[in-house]
């Protein structure tokens, strides 16, 4: 594995990368929160998928070392700000069409990637994504809220809720939330966040519903995949993207939270590998 910072637009975006010997390309996009990165969500698909595949994490722009070097204002301009970041990226890199997987936000921008561009992507694999209407769970408010009232405590109390089990971090949870909470108090950190998220969740949310043509139109073959017991994003979501996407499929992780790449991490790597080699086809 290794790390690189790829001009896209007027900044540079860090991207993490697998498997640079093999022609096959599968981008991977990373959800939200504070403090989030490519690393934090993809820390053990990378180098599972990297046996087989040259694999792609970049730090969506506003996260981690990626950052924006002008702002947009609100969800709607950050998603078309996304959109063209990726874009850029594999025009860069000189990918004509790729796999793609989308976890939460990323699963959001993920669906507008396909519908603004279908041309450039192949399969694609969805993880408790955005995209479809719903209303905002008290985890989204909590989470794209943070900047409200922010304490490492309550970061602590969010990253415990993205499994359905913290018991399996053990006592990494107050780690993990203190390594982060110096991240995201970091002023530049905290400008870009909140002007990507509204004090209004529910708009936020909109921001990222396609319509149902939208969906109907998407004609790559996607896996949905979602955790049971996701606080953060309904299961609802993935049952009325899996309804009206005509190639898609769905997979239910039972005694599983959001982070369905972390708390099921063997069962999940294996679930996407069959699908993008073509067995669950």
């Amino acid at each position: 594995m290794q790390t690189c910072f790829v001009q896209t637009g007027s900044y540079q975006t860090l991207v993490n990368e697998s498997g640079g010997e093999h022609n096959t390309t599968i981008l991977l996009l990373h959800g939200s929160g504070p403090g989030a990165n490519a690393m934090s969500n993809w820390q053990f698909a990378l180098p599972f998928l990297g046996d087989n595949y040259h694999c792609l994490a970049p730090d969506i722009a506003g996260f981690g070392q990626s950052q924006h070097d002008q702002p947009p204002q609100g969800t709607d301009a950050w998603i078309d700000a996304w959109v063209d970041q990726m874009i850029s990226l594999l025009d860069a890199r000189n990918l004509e069409k790729v796999y793609l997987v989308g976890n939460s936000m990323g699963g959001g921008v993920a669906l507008q990637l396909l519908a603004r561009h279908p041309e450039r992507f192949e399969k694609t694999v969805l993880m408790g994504a955005v995209g479809a209407p719903f209303k905002a769970t008290e985890g989204l408010q909590k989470g794209w809220g943070f900047y409200e009232n922010p304490s490492e405590a309550a970061l602590a109390e969010l990253v415990g809720k993205f499994l359905h089990n913290p018991a399996l971090l053990g006592g990494d949870i107050q780690k993990i939330a203190a390594e982060r909470y110096k991240n995201v108090m970091q002023d530049n950190v905290r400008l870009q966040f909140e002007a990507m998220f509204s004090k209004n969740t529910q708009e936020s949310v909109d921001a990222f519903v396609l319509s149902e043509q939208q969906l109907k139109s998407i004609s790559q073959p996607l896996l949905i995949t979602h955790g049971r017991e996701d606080y953060f994003i309904p299961l609802s979501n993935s049952y009325y993207l899996a309804e009206r996407i005509p190639n898609a499929q769905l997979h239910v992780f039972h005694h599983c939270g959001h982070w369905i790449q972390i708390e099921q991490r063997a069962a999940f790597n294996n679930l996407i590998k069959l699908f993008f080699d073509g067995v669950l086809d």
